[in-house]
């Protein structure tokens, strides 16, 4: 072999020993020595190896002109190592675990370390150090029964119900210091009048059947003058049409319940004509706003 070839492995080995040092620190460069070695003194070589137990890199240079890298840490399960005459690769593997291993471990410590953190929040949130306490917000409607003075998002939904039965007005809705929602007199006043209309026990609380049934109601119920209606349509303002004009006389029979469905049937039809024919007002088949407000004047 070449000594130019010689110089030049000596040069890479020794330019990866500085880049080691330069990133790991002096303490973490191994040593390591250079050494010609014919094919009978190769197991000489690897004797004073096994009893220099610090870190080396041999370049051994055999009789017919071949070289190998041999390399070897000072460990004690490394006492055997039948891998050593394996070429140039055993340097690359050997070394690569050594200082691969230690980033493991860094990587295992630092997992460990992110496992006992969760542990420890996981544990502390059980303990409630990390949950907020439960309030009067988080009740879904008919989870509770309302009282005067009581607050939260299923308040508001029971005074929006009343609103839009028109039982309440938006301007009657209280809200505490908060901004929260809260029950009021108002609001039970509401509350009575509609447990009166259902035929429930009135009582100046929102039970969970009050709040239900409420819901129920409003989602069927329709305000006359709401829409248009012509014959044939049916709802609970066709109800309020029909009572109104019992309320006149201009029907005969039972008024319906707020929350009772009618049939716009040609006998309310006819007897609607010929009321607003006799009163002057000028009939077109349909109730809209002009007829309801002649109604109600």
């Amino acid at each position: 072999m070449k000594n130019s070839f010689k110089e030049l492995i000596k040069s890479v080995v020794a330019s990866s020993i500085a880049a080691i040092a330069g990133t790991h620190g002096a303490q973490a460069a191994p040593n390591y020595e250079f050494k010609d070695v014919t094919g009978d003194s190769m197991h000489e070589s690897e004797s004073i190896i096994k009893r220099d137990l610090s870190q080396k890199l041999l370049l051994n240079m055999s009789a017919d002109d071949e070289y190998f890298l041999s390399g070897h840490r000072s460990h004690s399960s490394h006492r055997s190592h039948s891998s050593h005459r394996s070429g140039s690769s055993h340097y690359s593997s050997s070394h690569t675990s050594h200082y691969s291993s230690s980033s493991t471990s860094n990587t295992s410590k630092s997992s460990s370390s992110s496992s006992k953190t969760t542990n420890s929040s996981s544990s502390n949130s059980k303990a409630g150090l990390y949950s907020s306490p439960a309030t009067s917000s988080t009740f879904a409607l008919g989870g509770r029964t309302i009282t005067k003075g009581m607050s939260g998002e299923d308040v508001k939904i029971l005074a929006d119900l009343f609103v839009k039965l028109d039982y309440m007005n938006a301007s009657d809705i209280k809200k505490n210091a908060s901004g929260v929602v809260e029950c009021d007199d108002v609001m039970i006043k509401a509350a009575n009048a509609y447990q009166e209309e259902k035929s429930f026990t009135v009582e100046d609380k929102i039970t969970k059947e009050t709040a239900l049934a409420l819901k129920s109601d409003s989602e069927k119920y329709r305000k006359l003058g709401s829409r248009v209606l012509v014959a044939g349509m049916s709802g609970t303002d066709v109800s309020e049409l029909k009572n109104i004009l019992i309320d006149k006389g201009v029907l005969k029979g039972k008024k319906r319940g707020k929350y009772d469905e009618t049939v716009l049937d040609d006998t309310i039809v006819e007897m609607l004509e010929a009321y607003l024919v006799e009163n002057g007002f000028v009939w077109t088949g349909k109730v809209d706003s002009g007829v309801i407000s002649f109604l109600k004047h």
